[in-house]
């Protein structure tokens, strides 16, 4: 099994990428792997939600800096995944569906395959590795929306999110910016 097949069905059986998981702090992911790239807001007229970047895998913290969800693009063959202590490991993310399978199966955990009336393209195989938490492999029969077939389905994309943070709490306006945006907009 490759490497990058190792983190992907740890990250579908625990929801978890390494210390990326959902609830994880900002501040201790820093601490562990660096400073993130602030890729700011989701909207712009709130500071919060807001997205960091390791590496190639996009993050999104609430503004009580816990992580929400993450999402891996691994449809361009390779994805430069983070180390602990600021180091990085280019990763081969080239997976069919042959192999994937075997490995989900060898887990002995469940999922459910997701297919969408209007996607004929696509497959998604829904994991609920911990309660409230979800993650969500994305397979595709195509290189792209204008290629021929393939041979054999293909890994896409993988995206971890949860549910149970509803209400953030507000943050400590006493205390000083932080660094991670939390000066007022």
């Amino acid at each position: 099994m490759t490497a990058f097949l190792t983190l992907l069905t740890g990250l579908a059986t625990t929801g978890r990428l390494g210390e990326l998981h959902y609830g994880a702090s900002l501040p201790e992911l820093a601490a562990c792997y660096g400073d993130p790239r602030d890729s700011g807001p989701l909207r712009p007229d709130n500071r919060w939600p807001r997205s960091f970047v390791w590496g190639d895998v996009p993050t999104v913290f609430c503004r009580c800096r816990q992580l929400r969800s993450l999402s891996l693009s691994v449809w361009l063959g390779e994805l430069e995944f983070p180390q602990p202590g600021g180091e990085s490991v280019v990763l081969d993310t080239r997976v069919g569906e042959t192999d994937l399978m075997a490995a989900l199966t060898a887990t002995g955990r469940p999922w459910e395959t997701v297919t969408y009336e209007t996607l004929h393209d696509q497959r998604n195989l829904l994991f609920s590795p911990a309660e409230e938490v979800r993650v969500e492999l994305v397979l595709t029969n195509r290189e792209a929306y204008d290629e021929p077939l393939l041979e054999e389905w293909v890994l896409c994309k993988a995206v971890m999110w949860g549910y149970e943070h509803i209400d953030c709490p507000e943050p400590d306006r006493s205390l000083p910016d932080d660094g991670w945006g939390a000066a007022e907009l």
